[in-house]
Order: C-alpha cells, then structure tokens, then sequence
C-alpha cells in the first residue's frame, strides 16, 4: 500500500484507539469520515475530490508512510493531525484540477461557436450532441436556479438517467476525448467560477452554424420551432391543471403532433435516429418529465399520461438540464 493509492474501503475499521491501528484501519477509518465531513453544508469539497486532496498532501502521505512504524502514543497524535488535514482540505479547494470527475459528473458542456472546428475535424461525433431549444427550462450553473433559454443550446449528451458526461470513464474519472475537449470544460475549475463566467459571455455554437447550408434543412427546423415552442407545452400542462385533467387528450394530441412533424420530416430527409435530438431537440414526450409525469404505451398502441415518481417538478428537474 502507497501513499499515493487512493483510500479503498477494505475491512470494517476497528473501535478501538488509534493506537491499535494497522494503516488500513487508518485508511478506512478516515475514509468514513471524509464522507461525513463532505456532507456538512458548510465544506465546499466533495467527497471524492477531498480524497484525492488528502491523498496529494505530503503530510498526510508522511503519516500514512511511517504510521506501521509509530508507537501508541504516537499515532494516536498523528490521528489528530490527520483529523485536522482533513478539516483543512474539506473548506480549501485546491486551485488545480485533481482529476475527481466531479464536473463531469454533474453535467455535460455546452457548445460554444469556436468549438465548431471539433465537428469538422471529426473529433466531436454529430450524434452525440443534442440541442436545447429556445423556452426550455434549464438549471443556471452559476445563479444555481431554474431559467429560460433565450436562445438555444446545444450540449453533449449525458448518460441516459444521469447527468454524467457521455465522454466521461467512470472508472478512471478519466476523459475519452480530453485532448479534443469542448471549450467549456477548458475553462472549467470548481476552484473557480470566473473563467467559466467568463466564457458564458461568448457565442454559442446553434443549429444555424452546422446547418446553414442546408437550406431546406433550416426551414423544416424553424417551422418545427413555429409550431412546436416549449411554452406550448408548458400552456397545455396549465390548462390540464386548471381543468383538474378533463384537456389531458388536448395535451396527448399536442404530443402526438409533435412526435408525427418530427418523425415524417426525418423520413422525408433521411435524418438518423440518433441524430433526431440534435436536429428537432428533445420531444414532447420526453419533456413532460419536467412537469413530472411520463408517456406510457399501452398494449393496444394508445399512449396515456401517468405520474412519474422518478421525476421531479419543473423547480428542480433533471429534465431541466444545465447549461
């Protein structure tokens, strides 16, 4: 065991002193503590990047090196500083990236106007983008509030049910195209909100930059934006709330509308599946998950709303990505 090896949870640590530790009762001991203290409102870190912190510290890794050579006495003081490192790390996020994964998890990047050149060079795959249209809820990552698009966006997707970076090795918090990377994960550092605020003031990249010279391409997508706004949507779920359901086949129509412009006009144009939520967006169907309720298929063909648990409601959805 080094003390470079990041804590792994090995056998439950025992009661007794620290005196009577091996280093891995130390490390499993410390390992539950670290989750503890990541869970207190007031430390900024979070767990996983606190261990690799931790881990990174020369006086930790000091302790941790000599600990099966210490006297009783003797760790148990090297324990209290361990405590105090510890304290020290969980309110002080290092300035440099310790490669934790913890952006990557939380949320995919969106695209900016100079990220462009990834999609030409084929760096960035097509299909693995997906768009925001103008009107859709999304969660600000700097007011850490629900807002309203003013323009659209467009993202790289997320693993399906979470909110973890596509491109990003769960395994090794390693990114798969780091070295290709969007702009916005450039500019990324949890130690630091300013260059990521800075960045949100430059263009971003839209449709109309990957499309533009596909004329007719551009018109099926403003028509589609015509006739299917988000806020139609949004209407449709006010009325179902104002009539206590009784307007629930207006809205199911509103879907099925929807969900038959977009399918028609990418048979018509030979659009792949995958490519569908970047040309049209999400689907009505998909984004009723914001309003917390779902489609569900019956046997017989017909599709019905139902109450989805696993969604919450448009004050903090995970169908209200952030942007």
């Amino acid at each position: 065991m080094t003390p470079h090896e990041p804590f792994q949870k090995t056998t439950p640590a025992d009661a007794q002193s620290p005196a009577c530790w091996t280093a891995e009762t130390l490390r499993d001991t410390l390992l539950r503590h670290v989750q503890e203290l990541a869970r207190h409102p007031e430390n900024k870190v979070p767990a996983e990047r606190l261990v690799l912190q931790l881990t990174q510290d020369t006086d930790f890794q000091a302790i941790l090196k000599t600990w099966n050579t210490l006297n009783g006495p003797d760790r148990v003081a090297a324990w209290k500083k361990v405590l105090g490192l510890a304290e020290h790390h969980a309110r002080e996020i290092l300035p440099a990236c310790v490669q934790c994964g913890e952006c990557c998890r939380s949320g995919s990047p969106t695209l900016h106007l100079e990220d462009l050149e990834l999609l030409q060079k084929g760096a960035l795959a097509w299909n693995a983008l997906y768009t925001l249209r103008r009107g859709e809820p999304v969660r600000s990552p700097f007011k850490k509030e629900l807002v309203f698009l003013l323009d659209e966006r467009i993202k790289v997707r997320e693993k399906p049910g979470t909110t973890e970076c596509l491109f990003l090795d769960a395994s090794t918090n390693q990114c798969r195209i780091y070295a290709d990377r969007p702009l916005q994960c450039r500019a990324q550092a949890c130690w630091d909100a300013g260059p990521a605020e800075d960045l949100s003031k430059q263009p971003y990249l839209t449709r109309r930059d990957l499309f533009k010279d596909v004329e007719l391409l551009m018109d099926i997508i403003a028509e589609h934006d015509r006739r299917c706004r988000f806020d139609q949507l949004a209407a449709a779920f006010r009325e179902l709330d104002a009539t206590k359901g009784a307007s629930v086949d207006k809205l199911l129509h509103l879907l099925a509308y929807e969900d038959h412009f977009r399918n028609v006009m990418a048979e018509k144009l030979n659009i792949p599946e995958d490519y569908m939520e970047l040309v049209f967006g999400r689907s009505f169907a998909d984004l009723v998950q914001v309003f917390g309720c779902r489609v569900r298929t019956e046997p017989d063909g017909t599709r019905v709303l139902v109450p989805d648990q696993d969604a919450a409601s448009l004050s903090g959805n995970e169908a209200a990505k952030e942007t």
